[in-house]
């Protein structure tokens, strides 16, 4: 009888996966030798604003990335799958701080609010600072030779930012939905460039136990292109995509808080189709025991560099309304050793 309750929530979880499986079978078909090379064709590189793909929540990172079906939501949601702020019950407040590869800084930081039957409204920020960088120009010497020089060039900076609004309605007990709409800038120099994304996503619990699916849709906008630079380049620079991705997810609590009180352990994968690159998988777990302790790991599949992760986090309740959050994720990131993410939160 337990092989039969499990057997359905499982297959989901298989057919999540299944376009990845048969992106694999493809690829060793077109190895194939059958007279004809196939072309070589990659979307690498095709699309811009890449750190809108960057993990902002210790809690997913720490879980392989996914960010779509991990439930239980809170203000860090704004940043992932924006039908989960619906489960925020009063007041949420999110801060993360990352330090990136090459010393880049990333910031976020949101706020949820619960409106009773008007759903959830959320606001957030996400800041990249590439810091100060030390000016090169190619410039010919006394001999006509082209060589590169800093020496009396000053500095420049770099940031990305995106600002957005969000909204969730519980339509129904099992059916959440939610939007998000952003103001993406990004600078470099004296150069700047802004356009807008939207994000769309959803989450239903199936009533098969604690199953639940997910569709997310990130990043659809229009192109952008720079509008102010000093002239120091030859032409215009070219439009600049956004990276838009369709994630679908599914997620099962195998221990579940209404079996067991105490704990609470979930598995989820989700498949992820970018516009600007193969398409990937990510999956993960999180283990959730003593009321107050989580204990997470997970894997990326089809990166380039990114790999297993893991991390824990603790929530701790200082009175009847107040309970503050605090997430670890560790994420290695191959050639570029590892990245650490750091994620607080106060429920209110």
């Amino acid at each position: 009888m337990t092989n039969k309750k499990y057997f359905l929530p499982a297959l989901i979880l298989l057919l999540s996966v299944l376009p990845y499986i048969s992106g694999l079978a493809q690829i060793q078909y077109n190895q194939t030798n059958w007279g004809v090379e196939p072309m070589d064709y990659s979307r690498v590189g095709t699309a811009g604003f890449q750190f809108l793909k960057l993990p902002t929540n210790a809690r997913s990172a720490a879980m392989g990335g996914v960010s779509s079906a991990t439930a239980y939501g809170d203000a860090s949601s704004t940043f992932n799958n924006p039908a989960s702020i619906a489960d925020v019950t009063d007041n949420d407040f999110f801060f993360g701080t990352m330090k990136w590869v090459a010393d880049i800084n990333y910031y976020t930081t949101s706020y949820v609010k619960n409106l009773g039957n008007y759903g959830n409204v959320g606001f957030s920020l996400a800041y990249m600072d590439y810091g100060t960088m030390v000016r090169t120009e190619n410039l010919p010497d006394d001999y006509g030779n082209v060589l590169p020089v800093t020496e009396g060039l000053g500095t420049f900076s770099a940031y990305d930012l995106a600002a957005g609004i969000t909204y969730a309605q519980q339509i129904t007990s099992q059916l959440q939905i939610g939007g998000n709409l952003r103001f993406i800038q990004e600078k470099i120099d004296d150069a700047r460039t802004s356009t807008w994304s939207l994000n769309i996503g959803t989450l239903y619990w199936t009533g098969l136990g604690s199953l639940r699916i997910s569709m997310l849709g990130q990043n659809f906008g229009p192109d952008a292109q720079f509008t102010s630079y000093a002239g120091r380049i030859e032409q215009t620079p070219v439009n600049i995509r956004m990276p838009m991705m369709f994630i679908l997810g599914a997620a099962y609590d195998i221990i579940s808080p209404e079996k067991d009180d105490n704990q609470r352990l979930t598995v989820v994968g989700e498949y992820v189709k970018p516009n600007d690159g193969p398409e990937k998988v990510n999956v993960g777990m999180e283990y959730f025991v003593f009321h107050n302790l989580y204990l997470r790991g997970g894997y990326r599949f089809n990166y380039d560099e990114e790999s297993f992760t893991f991390g824990l986090g603790i929530e701790y309740s200082l009175a009847d309304n107040l309970k503050i959050k605090l997430d670890y994720a560790y994420m290695d990131v191959g050639r570029f050793n590892q990245v650490n993410l750091l994620t607080a939160g106060i429920g209110f």
